[in-house]
């Protein structure tokens, strides 16, 4: 049976579960609902009612977590018929051009090289050994559809997503120039990819998003860009329609139709937003009533003179304090009604005048007729900008999705996509039009190409540029990212890689929130000294809410299992090792937690910078996958490397109860390459390891196969 059989058929058999009636639901206050799933659209669910067998629609955000995981799941089902269509047409497509340039697919992939391939792609990370062996091991008829789902609905696939839009969308942690951090916004996507909000409703909501961050952290995709309104219009251009006009922002594009007056068209559907507002006041206690409470609570006597100073450095510390929170209250996302957008004053064409007012208008195609008197033209640009007849906004999410599979787009370069340039047209069509049909739901979608053959073969080896031809016998041969070669090493290092999270931004929307001021001094003081003391690791939480800074060995004992730990007549448990080797990370500035969590982006001396992480700043997707020396040595003999090669690591814990040192050398090759050692591999094994003695010769193993191009690339 061919793949694409096989396919077809696992997803009839998902479509065949049974409707699932009688279920009781719970929002989130506690109270149940008996009745029958009926669907889900527009963020609500539909529910048949046991008691009436009335269709009422709840939204899914009140409903539990357990019962927006059902839902999801649900619909993911209800969609099989969607994608297996999806799955033929986009094969047919393939099939076309590979046969009018008469070539053929390249081979297809086994089932290790699959593992590690669909964890890579839909995980953002490889797979630890536990998972791995137990894939191998199955012996399923179905698992690897079975593995496409389980991973689909995981947090690792939100996780390794939100990588992605974090670098299209330019993401930081502070708001460029200001004291705010962007917390609540990131909370805020995270959570829109892992409950599977669509692509247009969840770019509908950003570019609609108003008021401060604390009460809508949608506003955080417009805060990016404070007070650059002509830059957000050129970066919004490249994102959501492939479509660089940049250059027109000066001047005449010479090397496209766009014209200044054009991009000034388009840039009025935002000239009613404002991201800067008035800054609420920063309520504080009277001078007396704190310098009195201070002097108290740090035993300071204000008679005398020395104290009595240092009683005022205290206070105007507050005061500062307050002061940035009251600064950071002013970026709040507004609509100034009828403002006009109006043309620079250098403006040297013949189609207008210097100051001329500018009336909105589209890029491509016209805007729905029946909305646009009733909304403001940033609403009016927001419902065009996402409908499905907008076939450029469907083409560009589509081709961005096709290209981060299959290691290149049906048309490039994806910010500035030329359908008529492209060999692959129909391709781009064709998945153009079933992004649309799948209702803009990019896991449907994703589950649609991962079952696709042209992603089930074997990579392409050979160099192809951006600008030569490619038909797709397979993806191209591709290096990981920074972020996948991080998160491969979490997965190596710690028990599980989604173990440490950032919080939803509620501790920090507190803090900043100065329109809610504290009730007496001891409050305003508390908040204040944790304002100042805020950072992004402390809010990393485990699943039992401990902080990540509070992960500590045993009292006495040192990292990796020395000293008392190794004296113990049973040796050290896996939870003491665990908490050892966090210490030692710690102690060298790597908080093990997915590069998701971390900082964005990292410090230029991180092992993610390193590895060619953007800077977020003017140009969407500025990772590299360029080799570099920094990298050769970071691999070498980086703290990362050091770190995972010491006893505590999760590898080493895996081969803890195993006596036989190939049975260890099987671990440690499963943990890294996904794979058991072969031919040649085996036979230097035997001749190392049967004089081994000492968990030396397993970190030299794990060193080297960390240095292997094997397992810095996606085959």
């Amino acid at each position: 049976m061919n793949l694409r059989i096989l396919s077809i058929c696992a997803l009839a058999t998902l479509c065949s579960l049974p409707t699932l009636s009688g279920r009781t639901w719970v929002n989130s206050t506690g109270q149940p609902i008996k009745g029958t799933f009926v669907g889900f659209q527009g963020g609500s669910v539909k529910i048949r009612l046991d008691e009436d067998q009335k269709v009422v629609s709840v939204p899914l955000k009140v409903l539990s977590k357990a019962d927006q995981e059902f839902v999801r799941s649900r619909e993911m089902t209800a969609k099989a018929d969607l994608v297996a269509l999806a799955v033929k047409r986009i094969d047919a497509a393939v099939d076309a051009g590979l046969e009018k340039q008469k070539l053929k697919y390249n081979e297809s992939l086994n089932d290790h090289m699959y593992l590690r391939r669909i964890y890579l792609d839909l995980a953002g990370r490889i797979p630890s050994y536990n998972e791995a062996k137990a894939f191998l091991d199955s012996r399923s008829k179905n698992k690897r559809q079975e593995l496409v789902m389980k991973l689909i609905k995981s947090w690792d696939y939100a996780s390794h997503n939100y990588n992605h839009l974090a670098e299209l969308l330019r993401i930081q942690t502070t708001f460029p120039g200001t004291v705010l951090r962007n917390d609540a916004f990131i909370y805020w996507l995270k959570e829109q990819i892992h409950t599977n909000t669509s692509w247009d409703e969840l770019v509908r909501n950003m570019v609609m998003a108003e008021g401060r961050i604390w009460d809508n952290p949608a506003v955080g995709y417009h805060l990016r860009d404070n007070a650059m309104k002509l830059d957000h219009v050129a970066f919004m251009g490249k994102v959501f329609l492939g479509t660089n006009i940049t250059c027109a922002q000066c001047h005449d594009d010479p090397f496209s139709d766009w014209t200044q007056y054009q991009y000034f068209e388009f840039s009025a559907y935002l000239a009613d937003l404002e991201t800067k507002g008035k800054a609420l006041p920063g309520k504080m206690p009277k001078r007396n009533e704190l310098e009195a409470y201070i002097a108290k609570s740090q035993k300071l006597n204000p008679a005398n003179e020395e104290q009595k100073r240092r009683i005022n450095n205290i206070a105007g510390g507050y005061q500062r304090a307050i002061r940035d929170m009251s600064r950071a209250s002013e970026l709040a996302v507004h609509t100034v009604a009828n403002r006009p957008m109006r043309l620079p004053e250098n403006y040297q064409y013949e189609d207008g005048f210097p100051r001329d007012k500018v009336d909105p208008f589209i890029l491509f195609g016209k805007e729905d007729g029946t909305t646009a008197a009733a909304l403001n033209p940033r609403q009016r640009l927001a419902v065009w900008l996402t409908n499905s007849r907008n076939e450029r906004f469907a083409m560009n999410i589509a081709n961005r999705m096709w290209a981060r599979y299959m290691g290149r787009g049906a048309a490039e370069p994806l910010h500035d996509i030329n359908p008529k340039k492209t060999l692959n047209a129909d391709l781009l069509k064709v998945l153009t039009e079933e992004m649309v049909a799948l209702q803009f739901d990019l896991k449907a979608f994703s589950w649609a190409i991962v079952n696709t053959k042209a992603y089930n073969r074997l990579a392409t080896r050979r160099k192809i540029n951006v600008t030569d031809p490619y038909f797709f016998n397979g993806p191209l041969l591709r290096r990981m990212n920074s972020e996948q070669i991080w998160d491969s090493f979490v997965t190596l290092m710690v028990d599980d890689p989604n173990q440490f999270r950032l919080d939803t931004g509620h501790r920090y929307n507190r803090l900043i929130n100065v329109s809610k001021p504290p009730g007496s001094v001891p409050e305003f003081v508390a908040r204040v000294d944790e304002f100042n003391k805020f950072k992004p690791e402390q809010t990393l939480l485990n699943s039992e809410g401990v902080s990540i800074l509070n992960a500590k060995p045993p009292k006495g004992d040192k990292p990796f299992g020395q000293t008392a730990l190794s004296r113990k007549p049973t040796g050290p448990s896996d939870e003491e090792m665990m908490m050892a080797f966090m210490e030692a990370a710690k102690k060298r500035k790597l908080l093990l937690a997915r590069a998701s969590e971390l900082p964005q982006p990292s410090d230029p001396a991180h092992f993610l910078s390193k590895f060619g992480q953007s800077d977020r700043t003017f140009v969407i997707e500025a990772s590299s996958r360029d080799g570099s020396v920094p990298q050769v040595m970071e691999l070498m003999n980086g703290y990362a490397t050091e770190i995972l090669t010491s006893p505590g690591s999760r590898i080493f814990l895996d081969m803890k109860n195993l006596r036989s040192n190939f049975e260890k050398a099987d671990v440690v090759f499963m943990s890294i390459l996904s794979r058991r050692a072969i031919g040649s591999e085996q036979h230097l094994l035997d001749r190392e390891l049967r004089a081994a003695e000492g968990p030396e010769v397993f970190s030299d193993l794990i060193w080297a196969l960390l240095n292997t191009p094997e397992f810095l690339f996606v085959k």
